[in-house]
């Protein structure tokens, strides 16, 4: 015997955190082996489920997108599949992982071809009045404009 708890989800089946409404709990015996990706329930004919989309079987940990397919002698039959996302949500969570792509922070010195950046070089020679550089001292000028920002590249060169 196995205990299913029958919800309502308004989010969409992709979700991490999805809306969930419960409407009813029951009892339920599983006759023959069942898939616990995919399993197949039986529960008595009871209108506060029609309209269930989504269950939990807490015998198998997991969480199910459910739809109701037809009664059969007083009894709502149910194809579930399971919700990886819900069911192992603290597992996924508490796992190291490197990202490849996120569109709201980023590091714009790491190369990404699909962010279109545009990198502009203005250069301009301007000449001093007088002959403060007539190639005596061979003397140079070199101003540079940026952000303004301190970068720390790690190297102290």
């Amino acid at each position: 015997m196995a205990q299913v708890t029958f919800y309502n989800n308004a989010s969409n089946n992709h979700v991490f955190n999805p809306a969930l409404t419960q409407l009813a709990q029951f009892d339920v015996y599983f006759k023959d082996q069942i898939d616990v990706e995919n399993p197949d329930i039986y529960v008595q004919n009871d209108a506060s489920i029609i309209n269930a989309n989504y269950c939990y079987i807490p015998q198998f940990g997991r969480y199910y997108h459910c739809k109701a397919v037809g009664d059969v002698n007083q009894t709502i039959h149910f194809i579930c599949q399971s919700d990886p996302l819900v069911s192992f949500k603290s597992a996924i969570l508490a796992s190291p992982a490197v990202i490849a792509r996120n569109p709201w922070k980023y590091d714009k010195y790491i190369h990404d071809e699909q962010m279109p950046l545009e990198s502009r070089t203005v250069r301009g020679t301007f000449k001093f009045p007088g002959n403060h550089f007539d190639g005596n001292n061979n003397s140079y000028i070199l101003t540079t404009l940026g952000s303004g920002s301190a970068t720390n590249s790690g190297d102290n060169t």
